[in-house]
């Protein structure tokens, strides 16, 4: 299969502290998948070689909030992404996450942007379209295939991926560039639900797509 180009676009949600290093608030539920899997390996290699090709890049980190999170009710509703956020909640998971004036919402030395790539600010949710200009600086690309790369897999790119399915994009997910907390969840958004949005490429087969 060939792609144009000009007209695909790479997405990457959330490459962050929190999730991808020691002592980041998360990094403790996906690390074992992030090393059996090389996923932030794949992930330069990816980079490197779609920027090589001319091919778009857009990060979508999580937006930081302020200490004690004044932008949202003590108790009210969440997303999975936002369990962070000091609310009334008994899970762990997340506890402290995405706070500004930490290293946690930092996008990792490893996968930062390069001249020509866009920063989409704003993402407080698990889709990265919700509360973005993503939709609009796609468009205004003429981009017609986004490629959903990043973390969760089974959280916020699933969700991204539907959304752009919604929307009418033409979808790929690049499965080796995706990660979440376990094999399980891993093989199960590839197995059953990316296939049904889009298609599920690894990242030398995107590569090879794009020329």
């Amino acid at each position: 299969m060939k792609l144009d180009r000009s007209k695909t676009a790479i997405v990457l949600i959330e490459p962050q502290y929190d999730f991808l290093k020691p002592g980041g608030t998360m990094y403790q539920y996906i690390k074992d998948q992030l090393e059996e899997r090389n996923v932030i390996g794949n992930l330069q290699n990816l980079l490197k070689g779609a920027k090589k090709r001319g091919v778009k890049i857009f990060y979508v980190p999580f937006h930081p909030f302020e200490k004690g999170f004044p932008e949202l009710k003590k108790g009210g509703p969440g997303c999975a992404g936002l369990r962070g956020i000091e609310m009334e909640m008994k899970a762990k998971w997340g506890t402290g996450a995405w706070l500004k004036g930490t290293p946690g919402p930092q996008i990792i030395d490893e996968l930062t942007p390069q001249k020509g790539d866009i920063v989409v600010e704003g993402k407080k949710t698990l889709d990265a379209f919700h509360s973005t200009a993503l939709d609009y600086l796609l468009r205004a690309n003429e981009i017609e295939y986004v490629a959903f790369a990043g973390f969760h897999t089974n959280w916020c790119v699933e969700s991204s991926a539907r959304s752009a399915y919604d929307k009418g994009y033409r979808v790929i997910v690049i499965a080796d560039c995706t990660g979440t907390d376990t094999e399980e969840e891993q093989k199960y958004a590839e197995k059953y639900i990316f296939p049904k949005i889009g298609m599920v490429m690894s990242s030398k087969e995107f590569l090879k797509a794009v020329g």
